[in-house]
C-alpha cells in the first residue's frame, strides 16, 4: 500500500448511544486552529483543511524543513557522553515529523480533492524536498552519532520495541548511505535521480500510448454485455473529441477503458479489434519501456551493490518479512507449483469451452478471448451470481453493520462525529469537525474498557470530480505515546473509495463488490487506528512491506461469512433476511476464486523477482518478451498468438514501494487467509478471538517484527494451505 502506499450494519438510523457513546476526548475549538500559522502541521486532533490552500503548502513545507534543519543542528551538538535514547533516537525521529506531516496532508488533498494549483503546489513541495534532501552533508554526522549511541550499554536497558526501533533506525540510514564515503554517497544520489527520471519515462511511455490508439465504434450492437456505467463514459470520450453528436453517437475505446471490452463485451470481433490497444502499450518505436526497464536493472544493481547487497532483490527484502530474495522467489515458485493442479484443470475447460465455441478443436486460446472466458467460467460452474444479493446491502445498513460487526470483535466503540465543511479560511462552528467536502464522514475510536481515545478516521466513500479512482486508506498522523509507551494521543487517518453513490429517488444499495472494498479498506483503518508502539514511528504502517496488507485481506473475509452478513444485510423493500441457500451459495462461490488471476499474479511476482535477481545473467542483451516467455511458459496458458510481457506496464513493479516486491501481495494474502482459519474454526463473531487479534496484530503497529506478530496470533509458522485451498481445480 500503499504510502502507502487504504470501509461499513443492520439499521437504517445512526447507531444508538448504547453501541456508540459520545467521544470522551474534547474537540479543538476552530479558534485554536485558526490560531495555528500552519495549518499542514498543526497539533490539533482535527486538522483545518480548508485553510490548507496551496499557497499555505508552499510555505508550511519551508517552515517545516527549517524547523528540520534547526532539529538536526541540535542533534548534532549531543556528545557520546550525554547521550540518551530521548536526545539521539527520538530527536531523530522529531527532526522531520512536521515534514513528513506536511506531504502526508498534501498528497491526500491532491488525491480526494485535487485541482489543477493543488497539483501545482505538489510538484513544486516535491522538487523543494527532493532537492534539499539530494546532498545531505551531515548523514555521515548523524550516521557517526547514532551508531555510537547504538552501542552504549544505556541501549541494553530498553525495552525490546525500542531496540528493535534503533535497527530500523540504523539500518534506514545505511540504506540511505549515511556509511559510505563522499563519492560513492555522490554517485548513489546520481543514481536514484537517473531512476526517478526513468520511472518518469515509464509512466509517461504508457500514457503516451494512451492518446495514440483509439477505436471508434458507431454500431451499439458492436458493444454488447457492457455495463451502462462504460457505455455512458465512453460516449462521452467521442463527443469531447468531436467524433460525435447527439444525432450520431459513438463510442470511443482508448488504453484506458480496453480492458472492460475484454472482460464483458459478447462480440468476439470488437474484442479482437481492441487487443492492440492492450497489447501495444509502450511497445511503439521512441516508447517502448524495454530499454527503460533494462537500464533501471542496471542502475538497481549498482545501487544495491553500492550498498553491500548481492543484489536489488535483496536490498529490498532486508526490510521485508521475508529477510532474502531466495526465500521470496521460493515461496512464489512453491505456491505455482502448488497452484499447477487447478490451474491445469482451469486450462482444460477453458479449452474445451474455447473448442465448443468455434466449432473445431484447438489447443490454443486467442488472448483476446481469455478474460471473458475467465469471466463467466465460474458462474457456470456454480451458477451463483452475486448481484443477486444487492437488494439486500442497502448502503447505510452495510456502513452501520459493519462498524456493529467490528466494534464487537475488537472491544472498541464508533462515534461518528458531527462534521462541516466551510468556505476557504472561515470558522468550522465549534461542535463540528472540519472537513474537506460535504460528504465526508468523521468517526472517533474509543476502547469499550477504559473509554480510551485510540484514533479518529474520516470516511470518504464516492467519486466526484477531483478525487482519483479506485480506494485506499492512509495515515494521516500518528499519535505521539506516553512516555511510558502506552497509548497517548490518537492517530488519524482517513478511507477513500469509489463506491456506488446514491442516486435522486432511487434506494442506495451497495453491490457485493462494494462490501469487497469497504471492508478491504476497513482492514487498514483498524490496523491504523489500533496500532500504538512504543515510539511514534512504530504506528501500523511502520510494520513490514509484505504484512501490511495482511489485516486488510484478512477483514475482507467476513464478506464471504453467512454468520456474518446475517447480522446486518437486509432487503431494502421488505426488510428480510438473506435467504441461507444464497448465503451458503456465496461462501462456496469464495472457492471458485478465479485460478487464472491467481497464477497471473505469481508470474509477475517471479518475472519481477527474477528480473530484480538475475538481470544480468537471464536478460541482459535479449529481447524482454522472449526471456519473460521462457520464463514463465510452464505457468501461462497456451495462446494462439505471442503475448508481450505485462512488465513493459507494471508500474508497482517501477515504483519504490513495489519493486522487487510485487510477491507481497500474495505473500500477505497467503498469512491472512492462515489467520482467518482460526476465526473459522473459534467463530467468525467470536470477540475472544477477536480481541486477540487486537491484542497480537494490530495493537503492537511494528513494534515487533511482523513473523512475531503472526506467531503470536497463530502459535505457529504460516502455512499457505488455506490460501491454495480456495483454488480448487475446477
Amino acid at each position: 500500500m500503499n504510502i502507502r502506499t487504504l470501509l461499513l450494519l443492520a439499521l437504517c438510523s445512526p447507531l444508538s448511544a448504547t453501541l456508540l457513546p459520545a467521544a470522551t476526548s474534547p474537540h479543538p475549538t476552530p479558534a485554536a486552529i485558526a490560531a495555528a500559522p500552519h495549518p499542514f502541521f498543526c497539533d490539533e486532533v482535527y486538522p483545518a483543511w480548508t485553510r490548507m490552500t496551496p499557497r499555505q503548502a508552499i510555505t508550511d513545507i519551508r517552515a517545516a524543513m527549517a524547523e528540520s534543519k534547526e532539529r538536526l543542528q541540535t542533534l548534532l551538538s549531543v556528545t557520546p557522553e550525554e547521550a540518551t535514547f530521548e536526545n539521539t533516537f527520538l530527536a531523530w525521529e522529531a527532526a522531520e515529523e512536521h515534514l513528513r506531516q506536511v506531504q502526508s496532508c498534501m498528497y491526500h488533498l491532491t488525491n480526494s480533492a485535487g485541482s489543477p494549483e493543488l497539483q501545482q503546489a505538489m510538484g513544486h513541495i516535491i522538487r523543494e524536498v527532493a532537492e534539499s534532501q539530494a546532498n545531505r552533508p551531515e548523514l555521515p554526522r548523524i550516521w557517526q552519532l547514532l551508531n555510537t549511541a547504538a552501542s552504549a550499554p544505556w541501549v541494553q536497558d530498553l525495552s525490546p520495541a525500542k531496540q528493535r526501533y534503533i535497527r530500523k533506525v540504523l539500518l534506514e540510514l545505511h540504506m540511505a548511505g549515511a556509511g559510505l564515503p563522499p563519492e560513492q554517497l555522490a554517485r548513489k544520489a546520481a543514481i536514484e535521480q537517473e531512476l526517478k527520471y526513468l520511472g518518469f519515462q515509464f509512466n509517461e511511455n504508457i500514457l503516451s500510448e494512451d492518446s495514440d490508439w483509439q477505436l471508434l465504434i458507431t454500431d451499439p450492437a458492436e458493444l454488447a454485455g457492457m455495463p451502462e456505467r462504460w457505455m455512458k463514459q465512453a460516449a462521452e470520450a467521442a463527443a469531447a473529441r468531436g467524433l460525435a453528436t447527439a444525432d450520431t453517437p459513438a463510442w470511443l475505446i482508448t488504453p484506458h477503458n480496453a480492458a472492460a471490452i475484454l472482460s464483458r463485451c459478447t462480440v468476439p470481433e470488437t474484442r479482437r479489434r481492441c487487443w492492440p490497444g492492450i497489447c501495444t502499450t509502450a511497445t511503439a518505436q521512441g516508447k517502448d519501456n524495454e530499454p527503460v526497464i533494462y537500464r533501471i536493472m542496471e542502475l538497481r544493481h549498482e545501487l544495491a551493490t553500492l550498498l553491500g547487497f548481492r543484489h536489488f532483490a535483496d536490498m529490498q527484502a532486508a526490510t521485508r518479512m521475508t529477510g532474502s530474495a531466495e526465500k521470496a522467489l521460493a515461496f512464489v515458485d512453491d505456491m505455482l507449483q502448488k497452484s499447477k493442479p487447478a490451474y491445469d484443470a482451469w486450462t482444460a475447460a477453458q479449452m474445451e469451452r474455447f473448442s465448443k465455441a468455434a466449432g473445431r478443436p484447438l489447443s490454443t486460446l486467442n488472448p483476446w478471448d481469455e478474460r471473458i472466458l475467465s469471466r463467466h467460467l465460474p458462474a457456470q460452474k456454480s451458477g451463483f451470481d452475486a448481484s443477486v444479493l444487492t437488494p439486500y446491502f442497502e448502503a447505510e445498513n452495510v456502513i452501520q453493520g459493519m462498524l456493529k460487526l467490528w466494534a464487537g470483535l475488537l472491544g472498541v466503540t464508533y462515534t461518528e462525529l458531527p462534521t462541516a465543511c466551510p468556505a476557504e479560511n472561515t470558522p468550522c462552528p465549534a461542535d463540528k469537525v472540519e472537513v474537506w467536502h460535504p460528504e465526508v464522514r468523521c468517526f472517533a475510536v474509543h476502547d469499550t474498557a477504559t473509554g480510551t481515545h485510540l484514533g479518529s478516521f474520516y470516511m470518504d466513500l464516492y467519486p466526484r470530480k477531483g478525487k482519483r479512482g479506485m480506494a485506499w486508506s492512509m495515515p494521516l498522523r500518528a499519535g505521539k505515546p506516553n512516555p511510558d509507551g502506552s497509548v497517548g494521543e490518537p492517530n488519524l487517518a482517513t478511507l477513500q473509495a469509489n463506491l456506488t453513490s446514491p442516486r435522486p429517488g432511487q434506494p442506495h444499495l451497495f453491490n457485493h463488490g462494494d462490501l469487497y472494498v469497504l471492508f478491504h479498506e476497513f482492514g487498514h483503518i483498524s490496523h491504523m487506528i489500533l496500532g500504538h508502539g512504543e515510539v511514534r514511528s512504530q504506528a501500523a504502517i511502520g510494520v513490514e512491506h509484505d504484512f501490511i496488507e495482511t489485516p486488510s485481506q484478512l477483514q475482507e473475509s467476513w464478506i464471504w461469512e453467512p454468520e456474518a452478513l446475517a447480522t446486518f444485510a437486509r432487503h431494502h423493500e421488505t426488510g428480510a433476511s438473506i435467504p441461507p441457500d444464497l448465503l451458503q451459495q456465496l461462501a462456496a462461490s469464495r472457492k471458485e476464486s478465479p485460478i487464472d488471476m491467481h497464477m497471473r499474479m505469481l508470474c509477475a511476482s517471479k518475472l519481477d523477482l527474477e528480473l530484480n535477481m538475475f538481470f544480468h545473467e537471464k536478460f541482459k542483451g535479449k529481447p524482454l518478451d522472449t526471456v519473460a516467455a521462457e520464463l514463465l511458459r510452464p505457468w501461462q496458458f497456451p495462446y494462439s498468438v505471442p503475448v508481450p510481457t505485462e512488465m513493459r506496464t507494471l508500474t508497482h513493479c517501477i515504483s519504490e514501494g513495489y519493486a522487487a516486491s510485487l510477491y507481497t501481495y500474495k505473500w500477505s494474502e497467503a498469512l491472512a487467509a492462515d489467520a482467518f482459519s482460526r476465526f473459522q474454526q473459534e467463530g467468525v463473531l467470536n470477540p475472544a478471538t477477536g480481541a486477540d487479534y487486537r491484542k497480537t496484530i494490530l495493537n503492537p503497529g511494528s513494534s515487533k517484527p511482523a513473523a512475531q506478530l503472526f506467531r503470536d496470533f497463530m502459535g505457529r509458522e504460516p502455512d499457505p494451505t488455506p490460501l491454495l485451498n480456495r483454488f480448487r481445480a475446477k
